[in-house]
């Protein structure tokens, strides 16, 4: 296949925007309150607003997901792999399929503006997501249209975007602009406010507005903390501030994921920490909204390519058994109650709310944990007679059922039944008046 476009083509000299045109077509304001040049700004009425029914063409993801002039962040730990995720997302994309239950509304055009992987190292992205999803000749020409990259190391800050976005845009017409690593061209204190709102507000977000683009920004996250990974934080808004340096990373975007491990080497968290309610993701049960989808690295030598897990659940809290305390108060049971590692790895796998597939759980386990089939059905069939587990029949029009688990709750207290001869108080009775 042809090789990604590293090498932007120059128009004829003179036909380029430059800092200075660029910066001649914005119009000046006198400091008199009188002598303004510029137009006035634009207020409209509240309902002289357009739903964005009227406007789908400025829809990119759908649902509203990202729409043009608006912004998305990716953030991630060092060397998760969010470069490899940001190119399976523009091949498929570029393709107008989804990529992970984000759906694009049509088929998307990408710029990549990067400063961390050579050319080799996005050859290879390119290549493992190419052959895993083997594609045709045709669709590969496509997205070397539609996916063009651009190396930059030297230029950041008010230079970088005019001189190398402002410029690659007006040529190439992208609908998504990708920035990887948006460190490599702040050129200040990323810790600092005013840098940063510099950054992101007035310069990459005048430029969305002139060119109608969508800008996506790779990130990396602060020292990982075991604070601010525990419990307690696992609500998918507070991951707005995984990002490192100032708040703004998390305010400024619209949309954002956060990529992050798990106590499972193998298995990854795709976190839809802001606008996730419009994805539509679902849990195993297919109604319960999700805002996590679980990813895994291809398990095939030295293919780079993202697949999703499906049906199992990472970071599961210890079961809970039925029989807990005389009190009626959930305890987690010891390590070794009497539970191998088969046992473990099948109940770590069950949704704590909802059910699996019996079927897809015991092939998910199999894979990741290299534990035998018939060994994981005999955990299954020793945690129902605890019972840990149990399973049920689910519908399947013109089809047999299928066959699901879940974990069996705790038994709540009951109230002490009142006893047939007993009569329940009365409530005291005026006294009689005298005949």
């Amino acid at each position: 296949m042809s090789p990604i476009t590293t090498a932007i083509p120059q128009p004829p000299p003179g036909s380029l925007p430059t800092s200075t045109t660029i910066a001649s077509t914005v119009p000046s304001v006198a400091t008199g309150a009188v002598a303004m040049t510029n137009p006035a700004p634009i207020a409209r009425g509240l309902f002289d607003l357009h739903p964005a029914v009227e406007a789908p063409e400025n829809e990119l993801l759908l649902n509203r997901f990202l729409s043009r002039k608006g912004s998305m962040l990716i953030v991630g730990n060092t060397g998760i792999g969010k470069s490899s995720l940001v190119m399976q997302m523009m091949i498929q994309w570029a393709l107008g399929v989804g990529c992970f239950g984000i759906l694009p509304a049509r088929p998307l055009k990408s710029l990549l503006v990067q400063g961390e992987n050579d050319e080799q190292d996005l050859a290879d992205m390119r290549d493992g997501v190419v052959g895993s999803l083997q594609l045709s000749d045709e669709q590969q020409r496509l997205i070397n249209r539609s996916v063009v990259v651009c190396h930059e190391v030297e230029r950041a800050s008010e230079e970088f975007v005019d001189e190398v976005l402002e410029r690659l845009i007006v040529i190439h017409q992208p609908d998504l602009v990708w920035i990887d690593p948006v460190f490599q061209y702040l050129d200040g204190d990323s810790n600092q406010q005013d840098v940063v709102s510099g950054f992101l507000r007035q310069q990459l977000g005048s430029l969305l507005k002139r060119h109608q683009c969508a800008v996506i920004l790779i990130h990396h996250t602060n020292k990982p903390s075991r604070a601010r990974n525990g419990p307690a934080n696992s609500n998918p808004l507070l991951r707005a501030y995984d990002a490192a340096g100032s708040a703004e990373f998390g305010n400024w975007p619209r949309a954002m994921l956060s990529l992050q491990s798990t106590s499972n080497q193998s298995i990854y968290k795709l976190v839809a920490a802001k606008r996730g309610s419009r994805l539509g993701w679902r849990m195993a049960d297919g109604t319960t909204p999700s805002f996590t989808k679980l990813l895994t690295h291809s398990h095939q030598p030295g293919v780079i390519y993202w697949q999703e897990v499906a049906g199992v659940i990472a970071n599961p809290p210890n079961p809970v058994p039925v029989n807990a305390a005389a009190d009626h108060q959930p305890v987690n049971p010891p390590p070794n109650n009497g539970l191998d590692a088969a046992d473990r790895a099948i109940l770590a796998n069950i949704p704590v709310n909802g059910s699996v597939e019996k079927k897809v759980l015991i092939e998910q386990v199999n894979r990741l944990s290299n534990v035998g089939q018939r060994r994981l059905r005999d955990s299954i069939k020793k945690l129902i007679a605890v019972p840990m587990i149990e399973e049920f029949g689910v519908d399947r029009p013109g089809k047999v059922d299928a066959v699901h688990l879940r974990r069996v709750q705790p038994q709540q207290p009951q109230q002490p039944a009142v006893e047939a001869h007993q009569q329940p108080p009365q409530p005291p009775q005026p006294p009689q008046r005298p005949e």
